[in-house]
């Protein structure tokens, strides 16, 4: 069924209402992500849980020693995250017919970077390292994941002492309106309850708010290949539309519910008499894809197949059993939610601008990771895959005074360079633990960039799989450095021939002097 088009005053109504309501899904959501309720042994455990994860949460903001900032001193920050978006695919990063108006708009009023690689991914890891404020590479001291995240190398939980927790120290009020599943999980309770208002919006893929079983084989088929029906993806596709049963409209699509609990957030944290850091954490465009049918027209899809690969395993297109029309479709519909995101940023970002906020606000933007759709016949997520797809993620920073507004900086970016930049615009003292660049000074242009220490390389990790990149030459293997693959990506951007045979001492020094070297000059763990 199509979306009845949506009403302004509609929409800003149900923000009001989310701003009224946000002390009750805080209270009463502290950690619960959306699944069956609990009872008994389990509720007990739940608040012995609670208590643990309060104490954790108090501990980190009493150690935290920083000098409390009073709403004038600093501008307030804002914090978007938007998963899966691949820099090529959006217009300010040169793409045609990106179909991204708001994204690109605020490139225009911001500084944006061009060569920004997350040093820890996918999803989990890379949310560690943003709100974390610290490298994970090369997972050196990962132990094992909680119990309710994957099991491979890098899964973990925020660490306790953090982004939120130095600026609730500080005297900021603290928000987060999210949906992105690895952040509503258990064993983030201790960040979760480190907020003044953490606003929960289950649904997404990983969780679960209606029974699977409402979906039938037939409507299952409709959306997943058949060739990978009964696989995991399928399954997890079954609950993700089972979770979605009952939308009306296109205001009850992910991206909408959060940004419009971003509204209510801004209504709220705009009445404060602190300053105020305000994070929105939407998950789409990640898969399962499952956009309304005029962002897939827009993308020139066919809205009329008898079944759309609106997920996919991580593999080639083989595996995944698809032609070339279907790695088409999977194209539009994954810039459909893009544009999908998009539209309901803009509707975030006016509600921004006619609270008077630009005027007072930084703003800092970013993905964590790409998407594969069949470069060098490979899709999804592909660990061995890290090429510029997967790892080049967009950057834009937006400054209240129009610094660097309109204009781009190459400086090697990672993402654990986020939490520093953020709380040096806040005017409190990055903590000891914390490791990245304050990126600020980049605000001021090639006289700003001689005051950041030089990067020469980037290097990062996706489970056992490691990368290193410099302004010539892209690696990335096995992190013991086997089977290596080595791109010379100033002669080869699309990063199709393989020179690591041909060239094996450049695949070895930049495993040594940059893997290796990024591990204090360690040698990398060895993951069974």
């Amino acid at each position: 069924m199509s979306p009845r088009p949506i009403d302004r005053r509609e929409l800003l109504r149900r923000a009001g209402l989310s701003a009224a309501g946000l002390g009750a899904v805080a209270a009463a959501g502290c950690g619960d992500s959306g699944g069956a309720a609990t009872t008994g042994a389990s509720t007990a455990a739940a608040k012995t849980s609670d208590a643990s994860a309060r104490a954790q949460t108090a501990a980190a903001i009493r150690a935290a020693r920083v000098r409390k900032v009073k709403r004038g001193e600093a501008p307030n920050l804002l914090l978007v995250i938007v998963d899966s978006i691949r820099a090529d695919h959006l217009g300010s990063y040169v793409r045609r017919n990106a179909h991204t108006p708001n994204f690109d708009a605020l490139a225009r009023e911001s500084l944006r970077f061009t060569h920004v690689y997350p040093e820890a991914f996918p999803t989990g890891p890379a949310r560690a390292t943003i709100y974390g404020g610290r490298r994970l590479f090369p997972f050196a001291d990962w132990r094992g994941p909680p119990p309710d995240m994957p099991g491979t190398p890098g899964w973990q939980a925020i660490p306790a002492q953090n982004l939120v927790t130095t600026l609730r120290a500080a005297g900021w009020f603290t928000g987060l309106a999210v949906d992105t599943p690895w952040v509503l999980v258990p064993s983030q309770k201790p960040f979760q309850q480190a907020l003044h208002r953490y606003v929960p919006i289950p649904g997404q893929t990983g969780t679960v708010t209606k029974p699977a079983s409402l979906i039938s084989d037939a409507e299952l088929a409709r959306h997943v290949p058949p060739k990978i029906l009964d696989s995991s993806s399928g399954q997890k596709m079954r609950q993700y539309l089972a979770n979605q049963v009952g939308r009306r409209s296109e205001a009850d699509y992910l991206p909408a519910r959060v940004f419009t609990a971003g509204m209510g957030l801004l209504e709220e944290a705009n009445r404060q008499r602190k300053p105020f850091a305000l994070m929105i954490d939407c998950f789409d465009p990640h898969e399962p894809w499952d956009p309304p049918d005029k962002y897939v027209k827009l993308h020139g899809g066919d809205v009329n197949r008898a079944w759309d690969p609106g997920t996919v395993l991580n593999g080639t297109t083989a595996t995944n059993g698809l032609a070339p029309a279907d790695v088409a479709q999977m194209k539009a519909l994954y810039r459909a939610e893009l544009s999908m995101s998009d539209h309901w940023f803009g509707n975030f970002m006016q509600r921004f601008h006619e609270l008077g906020l630009e005027r007072e606000t930084l703003v800092l933007f970013l993905s964590d990771h790409g998407f594969l759709l069949g470069e060098r016949g490979y899709v999804a997520k592909m660990a061995t895959q890290c090429h510029p797809e997967l790892i080049h993620v967009p950057l834009m920073i937006r400054s209240p005074d129009g610094r660097g507004a309109g204009r781009t900086t190459d400086y090697l970016t990672q993402t654990q360079d986020v939490a520093t930049t953020l709380l040096r615009a806040g005017t409190v003292r990055r903590p000891d633990f914390m490791d990245g660049q304050n990126l600020l000074p980049l605000l001021e242009g090639r006289r700003g960039k001689r005051k950041l220490k030089r990067r020469e390389y980037v290097t990062g990790s996706y489970s056992s799989i490691v990368f290193a990149r410099d302004r010539r030459w892209s690696y990335m293997g096995d992190n013991q450095n086997a089977d290596p693959q080595l791109f010379d990506h100033r002669r080869d951007p699309r990063e199709v021939r393989d020179l690591a045979a041909s060239r094996p001492a450049q695949a070895r020094r930049m495993y040594e002097r940059m893997v290796v070297r990024d591990n204090d000059g360690r040698a990398l763990p060895k993951f069974t």
